[in-house]
């Protein structure tokens, strides 16, 4: 398989996987108190998937620069990774 299939697949994921956290997040059924972090972070992963994934599949589109578009594609689940594990840090450390 050559660059630009692999970030179509890659920029496929990320948009299916975007959609998916946002709708948990702006359908959850947290405690008032904190839906705000549910909306928050459909709100963080949506734009990361702006910055990421969108320009990834749109350089894919255009034919363009298929080493930027994949390393793209693959930074929106590298970031989500990262803070994914720093909100489950700084929520589960004792105050």
């Amino acid at each position: 398989m050559n660059k630009r299939t692999i970030t179509i697949a890659v920029g496929l994921v990320d948009a299916a996987g975007c959609a998916g956290v946002a709708a948990a997040a702006y359908n959850s059924g947290s405690d008032p108190a904190t839906i705000g972090f549910d909306y928050a972070a459909g709100i963080i992963v949506g734009a990361l998937f702006v910055l990421t994934g969108l320009p990834a599949l749109i350089l894919t589109y255009l034919k363009r620069a298929p080493r930027a578009a994949l390393t793209l594609a693959l930074a929106f689940p590298a970031i989500f990774a990262i803070l994914f594990l720093t909100a489950i840090v700084i929520f589960t450390m004792p105050t």
